[in-house]
């Protein structure tokens, strides 16, 4: 096949984004060159890999239900085919010289020039796809490995809407290298930091830490160890609008310290909402006299202006663009001479302050990360101590529900003004860490870190997590498993399901939201956080007399039932656990189902107690969970699309009902 330097196929060696990511590294950090020349491949292929799972799994185009699978053994080959077209038959012939591994199947997609295959490891519930090893492109004259997920792209003859992903994967493929890059660094430094004393885990490395520096935050380590971003979407590490000098400063996975700015605003341009006065005063003392001095110098009179912390990067690049007229005016007043060390935490505009890790502080960031830019809208940080108080009300309540546990929002604050964007840019909530409320033996890990690698193990945090529970417990790792997930869902299911079912509110229970706890590896307490994509029906909300006051035009408080739904199966059991059972599936080697029959057994268990008082609202919802069919949000699909909405796939359900 001849091949002009515009086809999809044609060989190049570096994408743009790779070549500005070097030049930096060249510039900058010289040290990390050969391992971002060393990890290119792994980073592509981690990329290239998330968005074929995704279309796989969304069925983009028909990818799925029109592919032909295919297994090699020994000489053989087995396909799905019926009949064989003559069309491909020069195909076929061409795949005969291709080296298959035996231990894979392959899903093959035919085009008019050439076929696709993918390579599948494995494939679990709600069809989610594990791909391993290389996606391969066959011509009738010659045959290659696809080699990002810009030119997967490209090759799946997908609609003009699609190409403008294009920019955003190599964006973040490019990113990804660079994270890899750093983190084979930061491992380096580790080994040297532990000398002789080699740790077995993650989890020992962090006990000996705490030990060792009291105030260490250990779930900081693990809050940066997601090195590759959420686990379904295949822009994960887009960051479009960030250098990579930005991206190397402010990104978890490159561990770096950088700061919280300030600038002081017109109280009468300012909405805010605190449980406790001060709470900005409070969290930031330190900076407190400084922040006087410059307002006496300035003579400015410190009663008619509001501190607000903005983060680093919306500071050098986003508040002057957007707000010179109201500096202009003296609105907006930047405070050059002001600013506390911070750390990013997994979801990069959630920082951390070094001075008082006792609160996360939520940053706007007007730069687009995996499919949404990362400002805050006014009505996240004004409900944000208004849903506090409702999920207080409901766990007094529900007394029982004591291993289920929020980290409260205390306070938020958002710029007065007509202009959305101006709104959302300059907006703030503060959060509570919890992080001192753990026993010496207590781990508690972020829930997007659990698939990660540990940098000890070379195996994921859930795996020594399992690997830790089983020792104690004194089981095999088949058993251990499964009664892991069992004490899992014991302390996550029955909170999920009371809120939901009892009370209308679907939190977004997805694992970055997600801090559980474990004790010699069980899991003990389970923490959730940040209620901005919380979906509540008010129906059953109002039901039980509850009646928070909501800032008007926010999206949380529903009368469709169908959103409560669809943001609670979507978050909890596809994402969520959809994820964890896949990482037991692996460490374990238990048939997946066995774990679904747990899900299923502890929500029946749940319903069984609700059914006391909402009996109506357990059966809605039986009605809705056991369905055969459900929706997958199909996050690709919607980058791919000019609607502003949610789109969905039809995949079967795990928990639906058995035929009679």
């Amino acid at each position: 096949m001849n091949l002009n330097k515009n086809h999809p196929l044609a060989e190049r060696r570096f994408l743009d984004e790779e070549t500005q990511c070097l030049k930096y590294l060249k510039e900058n950090q010289p040290h990390l060159v050969a391992h971002y020349i060393e990890h290119l491949d792994k980073g592509r292929q981690t990329i290239l890999n998330k968005l074929a799972s995704s279309l796989l799994r969304e069925d983009v185009n028909s990818l799925y239900s029109d592919s032909v699978q295919l297994k090699k053994i020994g000489s053989v080959y087995v396909t799905s085919l019926l009949k064989v077209y003559k069309k491909w038959e020069p195909f076929l012939h061409q795949l005969q010289t291709v080296e298959l591994r035996e231990d894979l199947s392959y899903r093959m997609k035919s085009f008019e020039d050439y076929m696709i295959l993918f390579p599948i490891k494995d494939e679990l519930a709600f069809r989610r796809v594990t791909l391993e090893g290389e996606v391969l492109w066959i011509s009738k004259e010659s045959h290659g490995k696809v080699r990002t997920a810009s030119e997967l792209i490209s090759l799946l003859e997908i609609s003009d809407e699609g190409y403008k992903l294009i920019h955003e994967l190599d964006n973040g493929t490019a990113n990804q290298s660079l994270g890899y890059a750093k983190h084979a660094h930061w491992i380096e430094s580790l080994k040297k930091e532990m000398g002789e004393n080699r740790c077995p885990s993650s989890l020992e490395y962090v006990k000996r830490k705490k030990q060792d520096e009291p105030l260490w935050s250990q779930l900081s380590f693990f809050e940066q160890l997601s090195l590759e971003g959420h686990h379904l979407h295949p822009g994960s590490k887009t960051k479009t609008g960030m250098s990579p000098e930005d991206v190397a400063t402010y990104s978890p996975e490159f561990h770096q310290t950088f700061k919280i700015c300030f600038v002081a605003v017109k109280k009468e341009w300012v909405e805010m909402t605190e449980a406790e006065p001060n709470t900005i005063e409070e969290t930031f003392s330190e900076i407190m006299p400084s922040y006087h001095d410059f307002m006496t110098k300035n003579k400015l009179n410190l009663d008619n202006y509001k501190l607000l912390p903005i983060h680093e990067w919306q500071y050098k690049h986003a508040l002057y663009p957007l707000y010179q007229s109201e500096i202009n005016r003296g609105i907006i007043i930047p405070i050059e001479t002001l600013s506390i060390v911070c750390e990013a935490s997994s979801s990069f505009r959630t920082v951390l302050p070094q001075n008082n890790n006792s609160r996360f502080v939520k940053l706007a960031v007007n730069s687009q990360m995996t499919s949404t830019v990362r400002s805050i809208s006014s009505q996240t940080a004004l409900n944000s101590t208004i849903f506090t108080e409702m999920v207080r009300d409901i766990l007094k309540e529900e007394t029982e529900l004591t291993p289920f546990l929020p980290l409260n929002e205390i306070a938020g604050y958002t710029f007065k003004s007509e202009r959305d964007d101006q709104r959302r840019n300059l907006t703030v909530v503060i959060r509570e860490n919890r992080e001192e409320d753990l026993d010496e033996q207590e781990v508690m890990i972020t829930g997007s870190s659990l698939y990660a690698i540990s940098p000890f193990s070379n195996r994921t945090i859930l795996a020594e997590l399992l690997d830790e529970y089983c020792e104690h417990q004194k089981i095999s790792k088949e058993r251990g498993a499964q009664s892991f997930f069992k004490e899992y869902l014991s302390v996550t299911i029955p909170g999920f399901l009371t809120f939901l079912t009892k009370y209308g509110v679907a939190l977004e229970g997805h694992l970055q939201n997600s801090l559980p706890v474990f004790k010699n590896g069980k899991p003990v307490r389970f923490y959730f956080r940040d209620w901005g994509g919380a979906r509540i029906f008010k129906k059953r909300l109002v039901a039980q007399n509850l009646f928070p006051d909501f800032h008007p035009g926010s999206i949380t408080m529903t009368d469709n039932i169908e959103e409560m739904y669809s943001k609670a199966h979507y978050t909890i059991f596809q994402s969520h656990f959809g994820e964890v059972i896949r990482l037991l599936v692996e460490a374990s080697g238990v048939y997946e189902g066995e774990f679904w029959a747990l899900v299923k057994m502890t929500c029946e268990d749940t319903f069984t107690s609700l059914s006391l008082t909402v009996p109506w609202n357990v059966e809605e919802d039986r009605a809705f969970f056991y369905q055969r069919e459900v929706k997958h949000k199909a996050l690709t699909r919607m980058r791919m699309s000019s609607s502003e909405g949610y789109l969905y796939s039809q995949v079967t359900n795990p928990l639906g009902r058995e035929e009679s």
